[in-house]
């Protein structure tokens, strides 16, 4: 989980990218946790809040349509130890 507000929870989740799905259900089929559905002719993730940000799904992907993002923290090492 990336943070709360307001009692709604936020997690990481892949993104797909409708454009390259073509609906195969690889990333579905790899995807343990169910957080991902078929909606019409394209795979989804569903269930935001199931994901564990495996990156099965992504590997699975042939098409490469499922991405998983990132986000680089920086923090001082010194200001850590001293908090």
């Amino acid at each position: 989980m990336s943070g709360s507000e307001g009692g709604r929870y936020e997690w990481p989740v892949p993104q797909i990218d409708p454009e390259r799905c073509d609906g195969c259900g690889l990333c579905m089929r790899v995807c343990h946790c169910g957080a991902l559905e078929r909606e019409g002719d394209k795979v989804v993730v569903a269930w935001p809040e199931r994901c564990q940000y495996s990156g099965l799904c992504e590997l699975a992907c042939p098409r490469h349509a499922v991405q998983r993002r990132f986000e680089i923290v920086m923090m001082d090492r010194l200001s850590e130890r001293e908090g």
